[in-house]
């Protein structure tokens, strides 16, 4: 992982990868920065399956307390493997005004979890959502599948929809799936018609998958509504 040298002079990250870029961050935040994990009350460290709005006050709670050691630093490492749209809005507010002493670290496996509003309040580490790598870790075959979904008619992204919830739904596939299916037709469309021409398709994917991690998302109208709108 390519991080920066000077880790701490911008007030918010967002990492893409998993344990091993976890392990990596701490190595650098307590040799380069003196900043030790074990036995700091100022370091804040958890992992969630999907970081939802009570996590989100639980962060701004402790915000709000300065630093035990004067003039010290807090840092706050946020690993989730999903966040709700309310958790993100909640989260906006603390990445647009920090404390001078609050550094965070948000690490999810893609950078499609986060909207576009909270992107813009951090910077990326690993994000390569926009490089030739990014499609590189998309299956061939979900590749395949997206590529059709653009070009059939309605009628036909409309059945293929449908058989992907009745999949969910007899628990043969998950939600996740169908986000990686989003992510795919993404990439297609990007790639087939620019952000330019795509922008309109573009904007309505990101929305779909944003609702898709809250909790209790219907799925069956948010791709039905990709379906007949990209």
């Amino acid at each position: 992982m390519d991080f920066p040298q000077q880790l701490l002079s911008h007030h918010a990250y967002y990492l893409i990868g998993a344990d091993s870029v976890r392990t990596e961050l701490f190595s650098i935040l307590a040799h380069k920065h003196k900043i030790e994990a074990r036995g700091n009350p100022d370091f804040f460290d958890r992992s969630y399956e999907t970081f939802v709005i009570d996590d989100a006050r639980e962060v701004k709670a402790s915000h709000g307390m300065r630093p035990v050691v004067d003039n010290g630093k807090k840092v706050f490492i946020l690993q989730m493997n999903g966040i709700t749209v309310e958790a993100q809005n909640a989260l906006l507010k603390l990445l647009e005004e920090p404390a001078e002493y609050a550094h965070f670290f948000i690490l999810i496996p893609s950078a499609h979890l986060l909207l576009p509003t909270v992107k813009s309040r951090m910077r990326s580490i690993g994000d390569t959502s926009s490089s030739r790598s990014e499609r590189s870790s998309i299956d061939p075959e979900l590749l395949s599948v997206a590529n059709r979904f653009v070009t059939v008619s309605k009628a036909k992204r409309l059945e293929e929809v449908k058989k992907l919830v009745d999949d969910i739904s007899k628990e043969k596939k998950t939600k996740q799936d169908a986000i990686d299916v989003l992510n795919a037709i993404e990439t297609v469309i990007y790639e087939q018609r620019g952000i330019r021409k795509g922008q309109s398709a573009l904007h309505i994917i990101e929305m779909a998958r944003s609702y898709l991690h809250d909790r209790a998302p219907s799925v069956k109208m948010l791709l039905e509504y990709v379906a007949l709108n990209i």
